[in-house]
């Protein structure tokens, strides 16, 4: 094995570090919005939907370490730095890093499963809104639990195998991670299966909502529901994006043997995840009042500056209005446009 070959073309290099700082830049600061969203929600508990801000938080802490875990390992040894040592002491198989392609093989299949458990605690409120809040409040947890177990059917066979590093396969220079089989099972057509299985399924859920929504006084909504109904149709973006992305790149290598459109999807499809797991820090930080107000204050503590204004009673009122657990307006919304229908008949 000549090593010399696990380092990218020099006239590449420069290109390659500075995508990786990019990517880099935005990531962390994401990783950071996440955490301060984590703290705004478990300390504005009475505030914003239980069963939204638990699979929200279960969802980031995901989306978190599948980051730092992508990030820090995979992207970084693409690079080719300490490539000699990593292939000396790694290129036979190995259970060092089977954490890392655990990891890699169980994070991204369980964001999918909660992104589709938030669609449907969303389509569940909006079509019974009295029913739907007693649901989730009564199982919630078990749900969480299945959004935990669930992934492990589509990558349980990935656990017991070892792991080792080689030479780019596409010969680009950089290393690889991979795994030496166990079972006659492929990760990558499980991941596909999964990324198309949830994401249509948080599509149908999403556009169902929609329908429903269409058919209520969405003028008596409160700012609350709102956001979280944009906060879905965004997330769901980010989901299909991902699917899609995942279904083409096993499409091109296993189905239509194209190493064109493999080598496309490939390059794009380290931002197909990141669009994928990271935006949903953001969308709730700017649609929630609360976790805005909270992110503000945390940095305004340590810059020494007052972002907010001290009129306990005016927070509590804007509070109420726009982070108020999304039930009352819904059930209020469908009174109306009952009684509206009524009326007409």
């Amino acid at each position: 094995m000549n090593t010399t070959d696990c380092h990218p073309p020099e006239d590449e290099m420069a290109g390659l570090i500075g995508i990786y700082i990019f990517q880099g830049f935005y990531g962390f600061l994401s990783v950071l919005i996440y955490s301060l969203n984590i703290r705004a929600l478990r300390n504005h508990k009475g505030n914003i939907d239980k069963s939204f801000s638990l699979l929200y938080i279960c969802c980031a802490a995901l989306s978190i370490t599948y980051f730092l875990d992508h990030y820090l390992i995979r992207r970084f040894v693409k690079l080719g730095f300490f490539c000699e040592f990593i292939l000396a002491h790694f290129k036979d198989a190995n259970y060092w890093m089977n954490p890392y392609k655990t990891v890699a093989s169980y994070c991204p299949i369980a964001i999918l499963v909660f992104h589709t458990l938030i669609a449907a605690h969303r389509f569940t409120i909006v079509a019974a809104p009295i029913r739907g809040v007693q649901i989730w409040d009564r199982h919630r947890r078990i749900f969480v639990l299945l959004g935990f177990v669930v992934p492990l059917i589509f990558m349980w066979f990935m656990i017991p195998c070892k792991s080792f590093a080689e030479l780019d396969s596409e010969g680009s220079g950089g290393l690889d991670i991979e795994y030496k089989k166990v079972f006659n099972l492929s990760s990558s057509l499980f991941a596909a299966i999964a990324a198309v299985l949830f994401g249509v399924l948080t599509f149908l859920l999403t556009i169902g909502m929609l329908i429903l929504l269409a058919k209520l006084s969405l003028r008596k909504m409160s700012q609350a529901e709102i956001s979280l109904i944009v906060f879905e149709i965004f997330m769901t973006v980010f989901t299909m994006i991902y699917a899609f992305t995942q279904g083409v790149l096993y499409y091109s290598i296993y189905i239509a043997k194209d190493l064109e459109l493999k080598a496309t999807v490939i390059q794009f499809r380290n931002f197909a995840i990141d669009i994928f797991i990271l935006p949903q820090a953001w969308t709730l930080l700017f649609l929630s009042t609360t976790v805005r107000r909270s992110t503000l204050r945390v940095f305004g503590k340590h810059l020494g500056i007052e972002f907010l204004s001290t009129d306990i009673e005016n927070q509590k009122n804007t509070r109420i209005m726009s982070t108020a657990p999304p039930t009352y307006s819904l059930q209020k919304a469908i009174v109306l446009n009952n009684n509206f229908t009524i009326s007409r008949i």
